[in-house]
């Protein structure tokens, strides 16, 4: 582990330098730990929906193959790739994206913010 003074967070004030390394010092297991919660959300979302969809049905208010049967036209194709794009786009973004600065802070700024003792 490193010792506070080398660990870059918010807590030191605002970014001067380059972007902080935010997962510098995390372990795998917490990675791990953090992408099986995710996985675990995402489930849970899945469940919900296929509940959500039986509701529908019993109620009469969508037809039990409705989803699987659904034919999108080809304007909501084109729509739901450019969403898909945006929504890989952005994670991808995220992984690959450099540590330069993306804020442009005074280095004076720091004498604002109480630093950790």
């Amino acid at each position: 582990m490193l010792s506070k003074k080398e660990f870059k967070t918010v807590k030191t004030g605002p970014v001067t330098g380059d972007e902080p390394d935010w997962i510098h010092d995390l372990p795998v297991d917490n990675m791990v730990g953090a992408i099986t919660a995710l996985s675990a959300e995402v489930y849970i979302l899945k469940e919900r929906m296929r509940a959500m969809e039986r509701e529908l049905v019993r109620r009469d208010a969508l037809a039990e193959s409705s989803v699987e049967d659904h034919e999108p036209t080809q304007e909501e194709r084109e729509a739901d790739q450019k969403d898909l794009d945006a929504f890989v786009n952005r994670i991808w973004t995220e992984i690959m994206r450099d540590r330069k600065t993306v804020a442009n802070v005074d280095p004076g700024a720091v004498n604002y913010f109480k630093q950790p003792e």
